[in-house]
């Protein structure tokens, strides 16, 4: 699993049991390696199992509010990951 592939920066778990990951873990790096080379790849496991991936293209700035948040709000059939998803480990890395 991509858990032991990096030192990622890791969230405490929300109201449904997911904990979400990044990397590179410095925040300031991660959000500028996203516009830079324009996107990043959010793979979702649970139980061990990759369930689901995602890859985000970047509009060419950079958000500001804290990735963590902006992993949580991200959504799929207009629902926001951290209501969609239970007990899930969600990876977002740099394409």
């Amino acid at each position: 699993m991509l858990e032991d592939k990096y030192d990622w920066k890791i969230s405490k778990a929300d109201q449904n049991g997911n904990v979400y990951y990044y990397f590179p873990k410095d925040e300031d790096e991660f959000k500028e390696a996203v516009v830079k080379n324009g996107g990043m790849s959010v793979y979702v496991y649970q139980d061990d199992k990759l369930i689901d991936e995602f890859h985000t293209k970047s509009r060419g700035y950079r958000w500001t509010s804290p990735v963590f948040n902006y992993l949580k709000t991200m959504n799929k059939n207009g629902k926001d990951f951290y209501r969609y998803y239970k007990n899930c480990k969600l990876f977002a890395i740099v394409d």
